[in-house]
């Protein structure tokens, strides 16, 4: 038996269009999982104050907020990286910082992938 097909004041027709920054996009994303809802859903309750469902059991709201820090952090050295390679596109010399920020960089990035593999390893236990 098929579906009963929606009136058309119930049919979800139109869409709201809205920028985010990588770091904002993530959240969202994060906040939509914890909430068990799929994005849309989340933004669409959030925008129209419709209740969230109860957050879901097991997760550390410390570590939920460790992990979107290093998000953050990454989305932040990412944009460091844009803006050395448009002002080295543009002709300005920065590559004696070239090796420096990529070694900072590589260590950066393994904290960070330490971090999460040991927060994701103490959510599977």
């Amino acid at each position: 038996m098929a579906r009963p097909k929606k009136h058309a004041d119930e049919m979800r027709s139109e869409t709201a269009r809205c920028r985010l920054t990588v770091s904002e996009r993530e959240a969202v994303r994060m906040r939509a999982a914890h909430a068990g809802l799929q994005e849309s859903e989340f933004i669409r309750r959030r925008i129209l104050n419709v209740p969230l469902p109860a957050a879901q059991s097991g997760s550390d709201p410390a570590l939920v907020s460790a992990l979107n820090n290093y998000v953050l952090a990454l989305a932040q050295i990412g944009n460091n990286v844009n803006q050395l390679a448009a002002a080295t596109h543009q002709g300005r010399d920065f590559t004696n910082y070239w090796r420096e920020v990529g070694d900072e960089l590589e260590q950066d990035l393994d904290r960070a992938r330490r971090a999460l593999n040991a927060s994701l390893e103490d959510l599977a236990e």
